[in-house]
């Protein structure tokens, strides 16, 4: 293989995936890029024979299992029993994440437990010694967990089960703290980096909380079903507390990774666990009557399909229920601290472990302790922003998106970035990038959503941006109201309006959100003491292409202002200039993501203190441009990457400007 060897770059945006880390975890430090020409088999080299079977036979049975059935209920069956993930929309995925049931999409202790149960059943039922479970359970989990991916869920969920069946057999103590940390043990000494690993930690996490929290939460729920008989009380409060326990122990990992909190997840649970353990058996059952003959796998799965369907329909029905899911901004660590601190305090209370005394001076700093913790929620919980103005210039590759937070908590998106295709695919940086950043800082509302101009670069992302978040008015250029759809923008330069942008000012109109175009001398109100200009284009002006007819604005902020350019090019620029438009501004953000069509007069004008350059890295348009970079450089200006930067990040309170990168590159 021939191709280009190259450290995968870190993160550009605070707080997002990193795929430099996730590699080195993985034991990897260069990728290489390579054309389909510069690959050639020259034979394999060892093969590890268990896993090759293992990994055939997983192939085998899965399209055996999945025999007869729609690509939809294929997707999550082979999820459910295998693992499978890859082929999962991003619909079906969502609504498993938001109602608290991902974990049933990848392989788990769930399954794991479905499985050695189902095991013990078959023994039970085939009338085998019980000294024989443990020596033929054994083989089974371990093919399991190797055909499933041995992710960190699945070799912590086996190591256990293994512990268990094996003290069984030995006559051993059941030590559930002991087995827990034999389990991360091995998982650390064979890879010591996924302790980093979130499915690491919400697995223990989640495990802990079923065993240390059940208990009392079963003593706690028993009192709901007084009026059942003893075993059906029990098994009733078991089944409450096992997910309510689950749920307790994972909400802060779950907020810090994934930016939400689902309260339907303890009842999607209840519901959803019963059809997995159904669908599980009605899955296997498939496979092995596929494996003597096909048509009998399609018996079984006539009503698997029936099963599949009943459980997508609870799923979705519970995901749309007001208040389904919540998000929220990363917390700070010290709640998260609190937060277990308190789970610990309250099961020992509970169950017994305080003394009178100490149980008495607990009460007594009940109170104080929770207004400490109020207060260190309000102060470090970014719930508003006090009296600064937060300007991010978010790293959405080769493309715009600027996010502008207002003192009292207004937000307004300038451009949402967008890939190529992703009108078509509906899926890029609005999804990827720009919501899971606006999630993380406690973005859920859009009160101004600016489209500079109709570019896919600039707008790609609006679609699902309109879909997710509630959007309380869309400012468009002109140039949307002035072309129809599919019609030439000027006779300079035929430039057409992409049908996908018209497609999505019509979907915004639908949704009844307002959709305003504005040009010159136009402005917009978000809140008092701040002063947002249209500068550009004029209602009548006619200049070539699109990038001319993008939305020019000056923001002002006390004694600092921020000019936002989008992607003018030198005919506007000109304009601007002749004209003598107020652009004077501390913050340029450089139009056309620095390209060489920069008129030397602009940056006179401005005067910046600071020049943004929104650009992706190794991107083949040679953008910024040097002579661009070279006459910032002689102006004296400092100069901000996102492709070198990641996120530019400026706050201030109308006089002091303080800057922060995502790459943490200064």
């Amino acid at each position: 293989v021939y191709g280009l060897l190259a450290t995968p770059e870190p993160a550009g945006n605070p707080g997002a995936f990193d795929y430099r880390t996730y590699l080195e975890r993985q034991g990897i430090r260069v990728i290489l890029t390579a054309r389909g020409k510069d690959v050639q088999v020259t034979g394999k080299g060892g093969v590890n024979l268990f896993l090759d079977a293992a990994l055939k036979i997983k192939q085998k049975l899965s399209n055996t299992a999945a025999y007869s059935l729609t690509p939809a209920q294929a997707v999550i069956l082979n999820g459910i029993i295998f693992g499978v993930q890859g082929t999962i929309d991003r619909e079906t995925r969502r609504s498993f994440s938001e109602t608290g049931l991902v974990h049933i999409l990848s392989v788990s202790g769930l399954h794991v437990g479905l499985v050695l149960g189902g095991l013990i059943g078959l023994f039970r039922l085939l009338r085998l010694p019980p000294g024989l479970t443990a020596p033929l359970t054994t083989p089974v989990l371990i093919f399991y967990a190797v055909m499933t991916g041995l992710d960190p869920a699945v070799s912590r969920s086996t190591i256990m089960a293994l512990l268990l069946v094996w003290a069984n057999y030995l006559g051993r103590d059941r030590d559930w703290p002991t087995t827990l940390a034999v389990a991360a043990l091995v998982i650390l000494i064979w890879k010591p980096l996924q302790i980093y690993n979130p499915g690491f930690q919400l697995s223990f996490a989640a495990t802990w909380g079923i065993l240390y929290l059940g208990p009392v939460m079963a003593g706690a729920c028993s009192g709901f079903f007084k009026g059942l008989p003893d075993k059906a009380a029990g098994a009733a409060a078991q089944g409450l507390a096992i997910p309510f326990a689950a749920q307790l122990a994972t909400v802060p990992l779950v907020a810090w990774y994934y930016n939400l909190i689902s309260p339907v997840s303890i009842i999607a649970n209840l519901l959803a666990i019963p059809l997995v353990g159904l669908i599980m058996l009605l899955g296997v059952l498939a496979t092995v009557l596929g494996l003597i003959w096909l048509p009998l796998a399609g018996l079984v799965n006539v009503g698997t399909g029936i099963t599949l369907d009943l459980f997508m329909a609870l799923t979705v029905f519970l995901q749309r229920l007001p208040g389904a899911v919540i998000y929220l901004a990363t917390p700070p660590v010290l709640l998260a601290a609190a937060w277990y601190g308190g789970l610990l305090a309250g099961a020992k209370a509970c169950t017994g472990g305080w003394s009178d005394e100490a149980r008495r001076r607990l009460t007594g700093w009940a109170a104080v302790g929770l207004a400490f913790a109020m207060v260190l929620l309000l102060i470090l919980w970014p719930w508003s922003g006090g009296h600064r103005l937060k300007v991010h210039f978010i790293d959405v590759g080769q493309g715009d998106s600027i996010l502008v937070q207002t003192p009292g908590g207004r937000s307004m998106l300038i451009d949402t970035g967008g890939r190529p295709d992703e009108f078509q695919t509906g899926t890029g940086t609005g999804d990827q990038v720009v919501t899971p950043y606006l999630r993380r800082i406690g973005v859920n509302r859009i009160d101004a959503l600016v489209l500079t101009h109709p570019h896919e670069d600039h707008c790609g992302g609006a679609a699902y941006l309109v879909d997710n978040f509630p959007v309380g008015l869309a400012v468009v250029s002109p140039v949307s109201g002035a072309a129809g759809e599919g019609a030439p923008v000027t006779a300079g330069k035929s430039e057409k309006i992409p049908v996908e942008y018209t497609a999505l000012l019509k979907r915004m109109v639908a949704k009844d959100i307002p959709v305003r175009t504005a040009s010159a001398g136009d402005t917009l109100r978000l809140e008092k003491n701040i002063d947002i200009e249209i500068l550009s284009p004029e209602a009548t002006a006619t200049k070539p292409g699109l990038n001319n007819d993008s939305l020019v604005l000056k923001l002002t902020y006390g004694r600092r202002s921020f000019v936002f350019t989008g992607d003018i090019e030198l005919e506007v620029q000109k304009e601007l200039v002749g004209r003598e438009a107020d652009l004077e501004a501390d913050i340029l953000k450089m139009p056309h993501h620095g390209s060489r069509s920069l008129l030397p007069e602009l940056v006179g004008q401005v005067k910046p203190e600071v020049a943004v350059i929104t650009v992706g890295a190794h991107n083949t348009y040679g953008h910024p441009a040097p002579s661009t970079l070279d006459l910032l450089y002689q102006s004296g200006v400092r100069i901000y990457r996102t492709d070198q930067d990641g996120a530019v990040i400026m706050e201030t309170e109308g006089n002091k400007l303080d800057v922060k990168t995502g790459k943490k590159t200064r």
